[in-house]
């Protein structure tokens, strides 16, 4: 008889960083610099103080390297460190979007309308584990990456 597993602990990346070069800051200046001066030469000055805002955050956020969060599934539900917990009352699903190369993820979909997906990072061999657990508290659903993603990883993000 094979023994039940009470709780999942692991430790992942709060997100995939990937490196960005000089050449990616320069790229996306350049490109916000031409929409701020098109935004001018329209007239659209608050456009253009849009796309300052925006550029000053894309630079921010492209510096910032991941935290290591702690994760514990459990019979309750999960948590993300000490930064939040969810219970499986609060979850419509989850999938596993499996990948080659480095971490897969799991995708947890949520009662937010704000925010429906969490997306936490896997290890490839604790896929069977974490999968074989969630099946006995949430659904299984099928997850279509959205545009808006698919863009932020070919930019780099």
């Amino acid at each position: 008889m094979e023994k039940e597993i009470k709780e999942i602990i692991w430790q992942a990346s709060e997100f995939k960083y990937q490196y960005k070069d000089v050449s990616w800051y320069w790229l996306t200046i350049i490109a916000a610099g031409i929409l701020f001066l098109v935004s001018l030469w329209q007239g659209n000055f608050l456009f253009a103080l849009f796309i300052v805002i925006a550029e000053a955050t894309l630079l921010f956020w492209a510096k910032e390297l991941p935290k290591v969060i702690h994760f514990k599934l459990d019979k309750k539900g999960i948590q993300l460190g000490k930064i939040k917990s969810y219970q499986y009352e609060d979850l419509k699903g989850f999938h596993i979007r499996e990948r080659e190369e480095g971490a897969s993820e799991l995708i947890l979909k949520t009662r937010n309308k704000l925010h429906p997906y969490l997306k936490i990072l896997i290890v490839n061999k604790d896929i069977p584990e974490i999968k074989e657990f969630l099946k006995k508290h949430l659904e299984e659903i099928e997850y279509e990456e959205s545009l808006s993603e698919s863009l932020a990883e070919k930019i780099g993000f």
